[in-house]
């Protein structure tokens, strides 16, 4: 009797884990029908934007990140396109995303916010007609130094080169990012830093050696942390980073260099194998709500493609060089350009310097 209680009580708990495992099972479908899945850079959208958007419209937001468009890609390549709906990309690489089928076409139409955009970020030579991606932000990458600490070590930091003064070994920190920081390296010895000739990518090795001496870090998610607290003396970051750092340390600096700097238009773009799309419009346009795009620059101030945004800043932004960057620096920044395979050659160049 005891091992016919014993089998009726197995019995009963199978049963019962069962039942448990197909409501579970009912209820994540449920929920994976109503959340849309966002792969995004590292501190870009804050949280707080993504809970509002779901009290507004029901529909839940879950967001992986990634560090550069390189590590983005190659998960996409992989067999990505099928666990995300909305990706952000760079200008540069749209272009290679169409042409792989990682990306799908996209209804500027279903946009309510879509002339919110400032006219020079719409139709740009990458996606002429707005087929395939919606811009949101841009990205330029500025040269910022902490004035106290540079004069302790008897630097003065006003062009690219000086980044290779051996007194800041240790002291300087950068993107890990291979365009980044080769396109850098073209640009100090006077060459195309959208080449596709592997020979001239390979001229920056010698520059690249030295500058690695100097960095203490490769970071792109929080590089702002090391110049406000005085962990280095120097660093070539985003803007948003250098304006955050600015913001917290009044030494820091944004150093108008000669070269000219390097600046990519980060957009919305559709996974190729997303069924989400109405979704996914709905989340953009939310983003490109005046007041809800404001809230996305104040956390991150990158510089702001929206003019109907930009009426509502305060000062903090406005009177930030590094956020509110002048148009002088912008007329003289490159457009970061799609390489195609050359590619490799870039990530190459950047293993060898970090290796």
């Amino acid at each position: 009797m005891k091992k016919l209680v014993q089998k009726m009580v197995t019995v009963l708990i199978v049963f019962g884990m069962g039942v448990g495992l197909l409501a579970g099972c009912g209820s994540s479908a449920s929920n994976k029908e109503n959340t849309l899945y966002v792969y995004n850079w590292s501190e870009y959208i804050p949280q707080e934007v993504y809970e509002e958007f779901e009290k507004e419209t029901g529909i839940h937001v879950v967001e992986s990140t990634f560090s550069s468009n390189e590590e983005m890609l190659a998960k996409l390549v992989a067999g990505g396109t099928g666990e995300y709906d909305v990706i952000v990309a760079s200008n540069y690489v749209i272009p290679a995303m169409v042409e792989q089928g990682l990306i799908q076409k996209m209804d500027v139409s279903k946009l309510k916010n879509f002339d919110n955009l400032e006219d020079y970020a719409k139709g740009m030579s990458f996606d002429e007609k707005n087929q395939y991606s919606i811009p949101y932000m841009a990205t330029i990458t500025l040269v910022g130094a902490n004035a106290k600490k540079c004069q302790e070590l008897g630097v003065e930091i006003n062009k690219l080169d000086d980044l290779l003064n051996p007194a800041l070994a240790n002291n300087l920190v950068v993107p890990d990012d291979c365009r980044e920081v080769v396109d850098a390296a073209l640009k100090a010895i006077g060459e195309d830093p959208d080449t596709t000739d592997e020979a001239v990518v390979n001229k920056t090795a010698d520059w690249l050696k030295k500058l690695s001496a100097n960095v203490k870090l490769y970071d792109s998610d929080t590089p702002y942390v090391a110049l406000q607290t005085n962990e280095v003396a120097a660093g070539l970051v985003y803007n948003m980073d250098l304006a955050k750092a600015m913001w917290e340390n009044q030494d820091i600096q944004l150093i108008d260099i000669p070269e000219g700097n390097e600046i990519a238009y980060d957009n919305f773009v559709l996974a190729g194998k997303s069924k989400k799309q109405d979704m996914a419009m709905k989340f953009i346009d939310y983003i490109l709500k005046p007041e809800v795009y404001k809230k996305c620059l104040e956390e991150y101030p990158c510089v702001c493609l929206n003019k109907e945004a930009k009426k509502l800043m305060d000062d903090k932004y406005l009177q930030n060089p590094a956020a509110n960057v002048s148009e002088a620096i912008l007329k003289k920044a490159h457009l970061t350009g799609d390489v195609g395979k050359a590619a490799s050659y870039y990530d190459n160049a950047f293993s060898k310097m970090k290796n």
